[in-house]
């Protein structure tokens, strides 16, 4: 069994028999033998969440070792999702979709995704807002998952060698959102090609600054 922590993910060369890592905004932690449970088998949100836009076009990057996979991004604004059904509806009971639809990757390495939180539409998101991204990747050996606790920042852009160039803007797949670890793809049309140029960046005081703005406390 092969485990790397928050901090080593982000900082040493992923490993080859993984089936998928989650690498911008960063996972909480990654164990490929925990991969098909919920969140990836790490069930605590990270005490250093990871800035991200608040509106606005974001990447989101992975890196897979599968040929092919089909793709979704969730999201929850709970404090502390513990079950797949706190990333379709909030606590006040506002429903809504996917982040990202299904979509299907084909090839093998760094994929990076634009996704747009503010596109939701919900209620009473602000700067210092809360929320935890949760991927779901199916490389045809059943669903994986990865984690990603966040908070949300106006007027903030990912760091500069984070890019997203590769993702497409379409996808036609089901809107409605993933409430169980089914697996269940729809029928998935969005393709990207790998990006092997995309980085890993650890964030730095200046994205704390930030953050701190927010009046958020950021553990470093």
């Amino acid at each position: 069994m092969k485990v790397l922590s928050l901090v080593a993910a982000a900082a040493l060369p992923l490993l080859a028999s993984a089936h998928f890592t989650l690498d911008y905004p960063y996972t909480r932690g990654f164990d490929e033998d925990l991969e098909p449970q919920f969140c990836g088998g790490f069930n605590t949100p990270s005490s250093s969440r990871t800035p991200y836009p608040l509106s606005g076009s974001a990447p989101l990057l992975i890196d897979s070792h599968h040929p092919t996979a089909d793709v979704a991004v969730l999201i929850s604004f709970d404090q502390n999702p513990t079950n797949f059904s706190a990333f379709n509806q909030t606590s006040e009971g506002q429903g809504y979709g996917l982040l990202k639809p299904f979509g299907r990757i084909n090839g093998q390495g760094e994929f990076c995704f634009n996704v747009d939180i503010a596109s939701l539409g919900i209620n009473g998101l602000q700067n210092g807002s809360v929320a935890t991204i949760q991927v779901e990747f199916n490389g045809g050996d059943g669903a994986l998952f990865q984690c990603s606790d966040i908070v949300l920042v106006s007027n903030y852009s990912a760091p500069s060698n984070i890019t997203c160039s590769n993702a497409t803007s379409s996808a036609s797949a089901s809107s409605g959102p993933s409430q169980t670890a089914s697996g269940s793809m729809g029928n998935p049309s969005q393709t990207g090609s790998p990006n092997s140029g995309a980085g890993r960046v650890v964030v730095g005081a200046v994205v704390g600054a930030v953050a701190a703005a927010a009046g958020v406390a950021l553990a470093l």
